[in-house]
């Protein structure tokens, strides 16, 4: 799908718009009537007025044209758009409706239309009045910023409600794009501003601003469609006048306390997913107290809040929407990575980086220890030595196991869920008895998430086996290739890891479970995430729109399979069945083979993308092994590609979701994978 211009010119139109505003808020005055009365075009205008424009800017004059009236912007432009860019819009639209747990942020934004707001009393600087402010700034600001730089994309949904009595939703949920920006801007106010003198008594000609309906509409778009990877964004513009209190006969005091508790109740619904912006347009004197009400109550019930104040610039209109984006953007990305909302995250964790003494090992005594048996798919005990250090020549020396694992107290890093912290075997409570190096020991970084105890590291564990044996699978496959060397084809290889319950009297029963593995050496060589489980590759991370062609075949897909089972009567088990995921055209058709005059001119990052891509393939599409990160380990014959913290997507026939954990993004992953990685297509290792 096509997101760009189909005019290149339009881009030099609204550049030249986004450089005006700029020259705006740094005070630099382009109102120079002069040269508007030299260069620019002129017209009558209603009461015996002249009407010029001039360099975007629209000037109005009394009859002899030496007195400046008022000025403001010329009208942004429409961006112009095709019977294909409609389609495309339309296309995503109905996708989305049916498949919402593609989208990636909802934004609903809310803008008060009374009469307050459209007459010229609140004078936004070159603005006829802070409606037309309120709407051209979001189209500008909000749409075309995100569209020209790639921030935003057909994942991305907008709402729109204005409101003054009673809220009306214009659109739902439809995707941001340059329809979207013509959208917008055609609810501007286009009829001639209300001179001050008619302010007082323009609200009760068109309406009152009552913000507790256009707040419960709000909410009841954001819960539409909603998912738990989908961060919300609630835009609130006014000029701050709410009149609930009077529409309802309730005091001032208890209509307060009915917004906020509407916004306490979407706040402890969405969490941290929400952030909710405020925006009051209008002078010192206005009343902002609704709007404070709304940003501040937000972050008390768990939510972001943001509160902004425009007087006679439109700096602050800017700023705050820059806020609300980067906000969701954030958002969008914590969820994205698989980090989960509404968790406490625990105090006691200190890096080395901040601690005063960088290493403090406290000692604990060893109960138990497991390891991962994929035949029993569950965590087993066992006997032996942890997986750590098993591999090592002293382990083959040791006549009994050493009884306490000494972990530093300081964390030297932290990931989506769990933080890593520094340890080691000893034989007592001494540091001078230690033995064999240095391992890692891992655990939740959440207070809630303790009480799962073994569980929660069994997910990982298993994740970590089943990542190595496909590593194993490739690694024989690399003996067919061209140019294969057994001594000097790398192998890939995930690190062994087990589970330990230790003595710790601070914990219930005092048992806590910690997941322990071996230290890869990262100080002789160079700790490299070559993939994420969410596209990125080579540390290139894109927002990449939906393939909308690709996800309704999918989609048509998904129903006839669903027709036929309820035809047959399909009761095939979940293993039996086969994933429709499908890569998308151009990694279908694939690259050039690269050929390479030796193993070694191999980039590892080319070798570890085509790791993934087996992965999917040689599992017939059900998963795919991504989050790719460790050290390349070249003292070892051969070389060896050492990793740790795999994630999965499994592809479930069935609908299930998050089956390895929750940074199994299923199908999603997949295809987020395929959208960026063109490099793998050209591999010698290609499946």
């Amino acid at each position: 799908m096509n997101f760009g211009l189909k005019d290149t010119s339009l881009i030099t139109i609204l550049s030249s718009e986004h450089g005006r505003l700029r020259r705006e808020q740094r005070d630099i005055d382009k109102r120079d009537l002069k040269k508007a009365l030299k260069y620019g075009t002129r017209e009558r205008a209603w009461g015996q007025r002249w009407k010029i424009e001039y360099d975007g800017i629209t000037f109005i004059t009394d009859s002899t044209m030496r007195r400046e009236v008022t000025a403001f912007p010329s009208p942004l432009p429409n961006v112009p758009t095709d019977s294909i860019m409609d389609s495309e819009h339309l296309l995503a639209k109905l996708l989305l409706d049916q498949k919402p747990e593609l989208s990636t942020t909802h934004t609903v934004i809310v803008i008060d239309n009374s009469g307050s707001m459209l007459d010229k009393k609140n004078d936004i600087h070159l603005y006829r009045d802070s409606q037309n402010a309120a709407f051209s700034f979001t189209a500008l600001e909000f749409v075309a910023e995100q569209v020209l730089n790639n921030t935003a994309v057909n994942s991305d949904l907008v709402s729109l409600i204005k409101f003054s009595d009673k809220p009306s939703v214009e659109f739902s949920r439809e995707p941001i794009d340059w329809i979207m920006y013509n959208k917008i801007l055609t609810h501007r106010n286009t009829d001639k501003f209300v001179d001050r003198k008619d302010a007082p008594f323009h609200d009760l000609w068109f309406g009152k601003s009552n913000f507790i309906p256009a707040l419960t509409k709000a909410n009841e778009l954001l819960k539409e469609g909603h998912h738990d990877q989908c961060a919300l964004s609630l835009f609130f513009f006014s000029d701050g006048q709410s009149t609930d209190h009077k529409t309802r006969g309730v005091s001032y005091e208890e209509s307060i306390k009915m917004m906020r508790d509407i916004v306490s109740n979407m706040a402890s619904v969405f969490g941290e997913s929400l952030t909710i912006c405020a925006v009051g347009l209008g002078n010192r004197d206005d009343e902002f107290r609704p709007l404070k009400e709304i940003a501040d109550t937000a972050p008390v019930a768990g939510a972001k809040g943001l509160f902004e104040r425009c007087e006679r610039t439109a700096h602050s209109i800017t700023s705050a929407i820059s806020s609300l984006v980067t906000s969701t953007t954030e958002t969008r990305l914590a969820l994205q990575d698989g980090r989960r909302k509404g968790y406490t995250q625990r105090t006691d964790l200190i890096s080395e980086k901040e601690a005063t003494v960088k290493t403090r090992w406290k000692f604990y005594r060893i109960l138990e220890h497991f390891v991962y048996d994929p035949r029993v798919k569950r965590l087993w005990r066992s006997p032996l030595l942890p997986l750590g250090v098993a591999h090592t020549s002293e382990a083959s020396m040791r006549k009994h196991k050493p009884p306490y694992l000494a972990i530093n107290s300081n964390y030297f890093g932290k990931g989506a869920e769990r933080v890593a912290f520094r340890c080691r075997l000893s034989d007592s409570q001494n540091p001078s008895h230690f033995v064999f190096s240095d391992m890692v020991a891992k655990e939740t970084k959440d207070v809630e998430r303790f009480e799962e105890k073994r569980d929660f590291h069994e997910g990982f564990a298993e994740t970590q086996d089943f990542a190595n044996y496909l590593a194993i699978q490739f690694n024989q496959h690399l003996k067919c290739i061209p140019y294969y060397s057994a001594a000097g084809t790398p192998l890939l290889r995930f690190v062994g890891c087990s589970v330990l319950m230790i003595e710790d009297p601070d914990c219930f029963n005092s048992e806590r479970y910690v997941l322990v593995e071996k230290m890869l050496d990262t100080e002789r060589f160079r700790w490299t995430k070559w993939n994420d489980n969410n596209g990125m590759v080579d540390g290139m991370k894109k927002h990449i729109p939906i393939d909308v062609d690709f996800e309704l075949r999918q989609l048509q897909k998904e129903q006839a399979s669903n027709l036929v089972a309820i035809a047959e009567g399909d009761e095939c088990s979940e293993d039996d069945s086969i994933s429709d995921v499908e890569t998308n055209s151009s990694s279908q058709k694939g690259g050039e083979a690269v050929e390479y005059e030796t193993i070694q001119d191999i980039n590892p990052s080319e070798y570890l993308q085509a790791f993934t891509h087996f992965t999917y393939r040689f599992t017939n599409k059900r998963v795919m092994v991504c989050d790719l990160q460790g050290v390349f380990n070249t003292d070892l014959v051969p070389p060896v590609i050492e990793m740790t913290d795999p994630a999965i997507h499994y592809a479930s026939a069935k609908g299930r979701r998050m089956v390895y954990g929750r940074t199994d993004k299923g199908k999603a992953g997949m295809n987020a994978f395929f959208k960026v990685c063109d490099i793998l297509c050209g591999s010698p290792f290609r499946a």
